[in-house]
């Protein structure tokens, strides 16, 4: 199965929250793909006072998966969603890309999507 996981997720693992270890599980990223968009790197890699130790570590986490390209579909059924619920541009980006890539979003914001 695919999953496509939003910004909170990477962070509660990157701070050691325990509710996400099952979600980086080698258990789990053996029998699943992992995807993530791109808004999910820069979300992860733009916050103001983040120490290179933390961007290291961030840039670390991300390339043990796969990033989907931001493709003019993914870009139409940004507009369409955005257009249609009125949400944010970065939550309506990582919602298409779960749509266009069949991946089950896996957020801890269930209200933002």
């Amino acid at each position: 199965m695919k999953y496509l996981y939003d910004t909170n997720i990477f962070i509660y693992y990157l701070t050691d929250e325990p509710t996400v270890n099952s979600w980086f599980a080698e258990e789990f990223l053996n029998l699943h793909e992992v995807l993530f968009s791109r808004v999910i790197r820069i979300e992860l890699l733009s916050f103001a006072g983040l120490s290179k130790q933390e961007e290291q570590a961030s840039k670390d986490l991300l390339s043990q998966f796969n990033s989907v390209p931001l493709l003019r579909e993914i870009e139409n059924h940004t507009i369409q969603l955005k257009r249609q619920y009125k949400i944010k541009l970065p939550d309506a980006i990582i919602a298409a890309t779960a749509l266009h890539t069949h991946a089950s979003l896996v957020t801890r914001n269930v209200h933002d999507f």
